[in-house]
């Protein structure tokens, strides 16, 4: 009797482990166009190494991208993300999500990114004007060396907060929960594997793993947060790779190909500096690119003798705007800025890569309680809401995204002048005359 009990248990042990297969996931998000390697981040030739290298060690490899791939460089804003996708082609990408920055052209150049794109781009919740989905599909679902993979798009539905009005009329997004919810009670019979490839925020990530039930992994973006090691609510484990490719996320699984879900995950983020070398070939296609707006860009403008953080250059910004404007003073969201400064020489391509977005210089007029509106609701701590006062009327320089903004939520509160110039131009030409 025991030693058939022992050979029923051996019998167990080696059935059980015959159903356990290995995976291993590589992420990245709010890539926003960095495809050359500075610094502290990696370019898409060392992260396409790093897939390539990965894909010949290993039988089944999945890498998904959560998002923001564009807007954030000369190369992406003069050519408005396309060459991004066709660079990020060659990292390999099996999927990747559609982020609030890829409606920054307005949604229908995102048909455009399809086209290009050798992967699919997934939203599951993003709708155009007449109803139809604006990324390729809302999921998709692939068996990569039988494991059967679910692999699920969503856009945090604040989007039409946070995207230029302009281009992206009548479009809307549905709640995610909601979405994801019947999604993955419909999937869950048919896969091994759900994967939810996410543009909501890792606070938000971790929340939607705690409402929806059979969810194995979130790879996650929007956030920028630096996520070192995976966090797990409930059964589900949530990623995200900080921002600009200073990392990437490399995770190895044990998937039970027998009663689904993740037996086992290990890993977290490897920094840009321990990527392998970058593949010769992107490398070739990203100076082909980056040649084609070096003339313009990589151009000295001044020199500092130390380093401006974001929150250093947001005061320095609004006096430009204040001065060009002739304004009282100047408004510059910080969700605007997209980089900083180093210490050492300036050149114009510091400017493009801090305001990447194309926007022109404005002046917006309102009361002083809207203004206060329109400046909290970026979020933001600014100084000098407390100064302002509710009934007088105020005249500020800012940025047409702004003015879009306001006019869209406030109408005939907020009256706003377009005037006519790029506000990254205004700011060249405002430090190569005055310095920083």
């Amino acid at each position: 009797m025991r030693a058939t009990l022992l050979v029923s248990v051996l019998l167990t042990a080696l059935y059980s482990s015959a159903d356990l297969k290995s995976l291993v996931v590589i992420h990245t998000n709010d890539f926003h166009g960095r495809i050359a390697e500075d610094g502290r981040y990696a370019g898409a030739a060392r992260i396409a190494a790093l897939v390539k290298k990965t894909r010949a060690e290993n039988e089944r490899v999945l890498v998904l991208d959560a998002g923001d791939a564009i807007s954030g460089t000369p190369v992406s804003t003069m050519f408005q993300g396309v060459p991004i996708f066709e660079i990020l082609n060659m990292v390999g990408y099996d999927a990747g999500a559609i982020g609030n920055h890829e409606f920054d052209h307005g949604y229908a150049l995102i048909d455009r990114f399809r086209e290009v794109a050798n992967y699919p781009l997934l939203s599951a919740n993003a709708f155009a004007p007449h109803g139809d989905l604006i990324g390729d599909a809302p999921a998709l679902i692939r068996n990569i060396g039988g494991i059967t993979v679910a692999i699920i798009g969503l856009i945090t539905d604040f989007t039409p907060h946070i995207i230029t009005p302009v281009g992206n009329e009548g479009i809307s997004f549905a709640t995610p929960r909601k979405m994801l919810a019947a999604m993955v009670s419909a999937m869950r019979p048919q896969v091994d594997l759900i994967v939810v490839v996410s543009h909501l925020g890792h606070e938000e990530e971790k929340q939607l793993a705690s409402e929806v039930a059979g969810i194995d992994l979130i790879v996650g973006g929007h956030s920028h947060t630096l996520v070192e090691e995976p966090v797990r609510v409930g059964e589900t484990w949530v990623v995200q790779a900080n921002y600009y490719g200073t990392h990437v996320g490399y995770l190895e699984l044990l998937v039970d190909t027998d009663e689904g879900g993740i037996d086992e995950l290990e890993g977290g983020l490897i920094i840009a500096a321990d990527l392998p070398p970058g593949d010769p070939e992107v490398k070739a296609l990203v100076a082909a690119w980056e040649s084609r707006v070096a003339e313009k860009v990589d151009v000295q403008i001044a020199a500092v003798s130390r380093s401006y953080n974001k929150i250093e250059l947001q005061p320095m910004l609004e006096r430009i705007l204040a001065i060009a404007t002739q304004t009282e003073f100047g408004y510059y969201n910080m969700g605007g800025i997209r980089d900083v400064i180093t210490k050492g020489p300036v050149s114009a391509r510091h400017i493009w890569n801090i305001e990447p977005f194309g926007n022109t210089l404005v002046t917006l007029t309102t009361d002083g309680a809207t203004l206060k509106k329109i400046m909290q609701r970026e979020n933001e701590s600014h100084g000098r809401v407390d100064k302002i006062v509710d009934n007088e009327t105020y005249t500020v320089g800012t940025n047409s995204f702004i003015g879009a903004q306001a006019k869209k939520v406030y109408g005939d509160k907020v009256t706003v002048s377009d005037k006519g110039v790029l506000v990254r131009d205004v700011l060249i030409d405002h430090i190569r005359a005055n310095g920083i």
